[in-house]
């Protein structure tokens, strides 16, 4: 076995760190570019989920698949707050005007 000093060790142990940060450089640059490489393109369209100033009261809001279940997701939790080890199920989606 041959015998390392320190300043060889040190020396190592430098270029095995710059090594790791480039590669983690060149992983992280590769990841950022798959948003640019046949990615979707974001929609235009922004659906509000709270009722904009100027429009009556009456007026509905936009419906889809993702605000029912935030709306159903934030009845559970608020209705899991005092016993927590109860479980749900749920079973249909109604809106209650």
């Amino acid at each position: 076995m041959e015998n390392i000093t320190i300043v060889e060790a040190l020396g190592l142990s430098v270029v095995a760190i710059t090594v790791v940060m480039i590669v983690l450089a060149g992983l992280m640059f590769i990841v950022e570019g798959f948003k640019y490489i046949g990615g979707d393109k974001p929609s235009d369209q922004v659906q509000t989920l709270s009722q904009p100033k100027g429009v009556p009261a009456g007026t509905a809001l936009v419906e889809d698949e993702e605000s029912k279940m935030v709306a159903v997701l934030t009845a559970l939790i608020r209705a899991n707050e005092d016993q927590q080890d109860k479980k749900y199920r749920i079973c249909s989606i109604k809106r209650i005007k």
